[in-house]
């Protein structure tokens, strides 16, 4: 299992990473040792091992179920269970976030290697289209936790194609996008979209590709 990561100087639930992790590790050592993932957590442990405003708790909890870190067990919202995200970020290490200097690099590099997998991948029925960074490189944070990138795609023109045996569906031709992207960097999220006006604003178009 992959390791979760949480990036320093930026707040989760409210919470630094090292708060956030440590209350984590808190909560389940209260658990019993048998059938730990069948224990309901009252509402009152977790206000008090995550040290939450009470006049905020409901509101970050339910942000907690909405991210997949507790499930509610009981129609009144008293108690919670444990979910395999929460013993992720029990065990999560925490790194520095990515610097802008660094993610304008990543992104000059993305631009790049998006025109050589149109020029050379052509057992691959679909190109990309464009690149747009969003989401928190749009903001004015100096240290990203995150670079989010915008891909649309399109299938290759017929005279581009070089296929040997069976052509690629369109989602292992996105598969294929996205681990070659995401491989330059743990901080790259990729996400697809069918057109541009689809992606969340502000946003800014690192890459496009004009059809043959």
């Amino acid at each position: 299992m992959k390791t979760m990561t949480l990036v320093a100087r930026h707040l989760y639930f409210g919470l630094d990473p090292l708060r956030l992790r440590d209350a984590a590790n808190r909560l389940l050592a209260r658990l019993p040792d048998s059938r730990p993932r069948a224990s309901a957590v009252p509402m009152d442990a977790l206000v008090e091992e995550f040290s939450f405003d009470p006049a905020r708790s409901q509101a970050l909890v339910a942000e907690m179920v909405e991210n997949g870190v507790l499930m509610k067990m009981t129609a009144t919202g008293a108690h919670f269970g444990i979910t395999t995200r929460f013993r992720e970020i029990a065990r999560a290490r925490i790194i520095e976030p990515l610097e802008r200097s660094q993610a304008q690099l990543l992104l000059t590099h993305c631009a790049q290697v998006a025109e050589k997998f149109n020029r050379s991948a052509t057992r691959n029925k679909y190109e990309i289209e464009s690149i747009a960074v969003y989401g928190s490189y749009m903001s004015r944070h100096p240290g990203l936790a995150a670079l989010e990138l915008a891909v649309t795609g399109r299938k290759r023109a017929p005279g581009q194609r070089n296929f040997i045996g069976r052509a690629t569906t369109q989602t292992e031709g996105t598969h294929e996008i996205r681990a070659m992207l995401e491989r330059l960097s743990g901080f790259i999220e990729v996400r697809f979209f069918k057109r541009p006006v689809d992606i969340p604003r502000p946003f800014s178009v690192i890459f496009r590709s004009d059809p043959d």
